[in-house]
């Protein structure tokens, strides 16, 4: 009887090892009939913000196939949208940009609505395309802190500039500004979301980890055309692919920062400035080099990814004339937040508050250190948010056209 007892048991145990292993092995379980969501990102933002919402959609079964990162070329809003500027765009230009783009989506899923989500001056292109006559192919409506301010904005939009009269009756959920504007990509943001879409809250509260995943996405440049050396005043991200740049990806020591062992892949992009995909693991610190023709050598270090992405997307720097004398020039960036000291405790290069940031008033979302003597050495960012995230590079000379970036995910 003992022995008979313990086989059973023992196969019990075995069972739910084998159902515990197979949860993991597959994750969620994935919804083939998952309407479309289409993401819309702010002012001066790209697709890249959107990393961790998809994610967290994918973590609760929707397919990748179904949820698309919209990037507008030159994102930032003109100061007065009703003169041109050269760089900017203005409100009608975005409109017409998430027109095409839906349709895009429409077309190659087959569906008749989208779910569309808009983040600050994003929420507002998402509110002039369902006024402009597209409300039937809108089945749900997000939006995320419309209520920011951004650049050409005299004031900030209302709730009633969003309410359900505006909107033709697209259901609607408005998530207001917080302190931080990563407040509109958090899993509280996420979790009402998806709620108001689907009627039920999200099965996957954190993001589900991937053992082995493919990462991609684009190489972006600078000025009003990526491959034209920018004029004075023309510094600024565009949004637009970098023809030709080349890529090279390294595993780096989370401590030193230095590289371990030789790189892992290398590509030279099209004219789409595509690249991926590369099959990354769990658990390591990369470095990516992009270089291109009028571009320095961009050294972008990253924490450890937690799943595949089509939007890692790397902007190529250009080195302003006003640095060329630094030894080393090296930028800590948070993608989907700013560096606001009476929010998150951040560091750069043992400094806290980082250079340019200030207690009270607008913060940035980058912060820069020059050094201005010879060093090679590690240098650190740190943010503290729900979790320590820390990111460890190498300072690199700028004497000889090398930037470096420790971009934060969080």
């Amino acid at each position: 009887m003992k022995n008979k007892l313990l086989a059973l048991l023992q196969t019990a145990l075995a069972a739910i090892f084998i159902v515990s292993v197979s949860a993991c092995a597959f994750g969620p379980r994935v919804q083939e009939q998952a309407p479309p969501v289409v993401m819309v990102h702010g002012d001066g933002e790209s697709a890249a913000v959107w990393q961790d919402v998809m994610w967290r959609f994918e973590s609760n079964g929707w397919p990748r196939s179904r949820l698309f990162a919209l990037q507008q070329a030159y994102p930032q809003a003109r100061d007065d949208d009703n003169k041109a500027q050269p760089g900017r765009s203005s409100n009608a230009e975005q409109l017409a940009f998430v027109k095409t783009e839906v349709a895009k989506v429409l077309a190659s899923t087959g569906a008749k609505q989208v779910v569309l989500i808009g983040r600050g001056r994003g929420a507002l292109a998402v509110r002039n395309y369902i006024q402009s006559g597209a409300e039937a192919t809108v089945s749900h409506v997000v939006f995320a802190q419309p209520d920011a301010m951004w650049t050409g904005v005299s004031k900030a939009l209302v709730i009633k500039d969003f309410d359900p009269a505006v909107l033709k009756g697209v259901p609607s959920l408005l998530l207001p500004l917080v302190d931080q504007r990563d407040g509109a990509f958090s899993a509280a943001m996420f979790a009402a979301s998806y709620q108001f879409i689907t009627g039920k809250p999200p099965a996957q509260g954190s993001i589900w980890p991937q053992p082995n995943f493919g990462l991609g996405g684009v190489i972006t440049g600078m000025g009003l055309k990526s491959e034209v050396r920018a004029s004075p005043g023309m510094h600024f991200y565009n949004n637009l692919p970098v023809p030709g740049a080349r890529l090279e990806i390294f595993a780096v020591h989370p401590d030193t920062g230095l590289r371990v062992g030789e790189g892992l892949y290398r590509q030279v992009v099209g004219a789409d400035g595509r690249w991926g995909p590369f099959q990354a693991q769990q658990g390591v610190f990369y470095e990516f080099v992009v270089r291109a023709s009028g571009y320095a050598a961009t050294h972008i270090y990253r924490s450890p990814f937690v799943r595949g992405s089509d939007v890692i997307n790397l902007k190529a720097s250009r080195i302003a004339d006003a640095d060329l004398p630094a030894f080393t020039i090296v930028e800590m960036e948070r993608l989907r937040g700013t560096l606001d000291p009476t929010v998150h405790h951040s560091v750069l290069d043992g400094r806290s508050p980082p250079p340019g940031t200030q207690v009270g008033g607008v913060n940035p979302s980058t912060s820069r250190v020059t050094l201005n003597k010879l060093q090679h050495r590690a240098i650190v960012a740190e943010l503290h948010s729900d979790a320590l995230e820390r990111v460890v590079g190498r300072t690199w000379p700028a004497k000889e056209n090398h930037v470096v970036r420790l971009e934060m995910s969080q």
